[in-house]
């Protein structure tokens, strides 16, 4: 993922009343994150399940600059990251309409490889 699109991320999750589901609706709309503040207010009307209350802060400076901090966070405390459509993104989140946009993990997490054995589900 460029910076770009981790900046675009970041802002997306930034932004009030733009949750999971209807930033993935609008990923998926636009091709990609930085595509979405790209394009015109009346085509995000379009997507099913959006309308301008959910986009109304999309283009906040305030949220552009709180992006860019988080990064600069993530790069000072080498923060690693999976998004949702990278191999990384732990599978049981795959499966969940509303499972983040991305994860943030520091140290050997190994989500994949632990045991099931006290899971009741598995």
């Amino acid at each position: 993922m460029t910076t770009d699109e981790l900046i675009a991320v970041l802002r997306l999750q930034n932004i009030p009343n733009i949750g999971d589901v209807s930033a993935k609706k609008l990923i998926a709309h636009c091709g990609s994150p930085s595509a979405i503040f790209n394009d015109k207010f009346q085509n995000l009307l379009k997507i099913d399940g959006i309308g301008s209350f959910t986009i109304k802060g999309l283009h906040d400076t305030e949220h552009f600059e709180a992006a860019e901090k988080e990064l600069q966070y993530i790069q000072d405390h080498d923060i690693a990251y999976s998004y949702f459509t990278d191999s990384e993104y732990p599978r049981y989140l795959k499966h969940c309409i509303d499972g983040p946009l991305i994860v943030f993990k520091k140290g050997n997490i190994e989500l994949e490889e632990k045991s099931n054995k006290h899971c009741r589900y598995a």
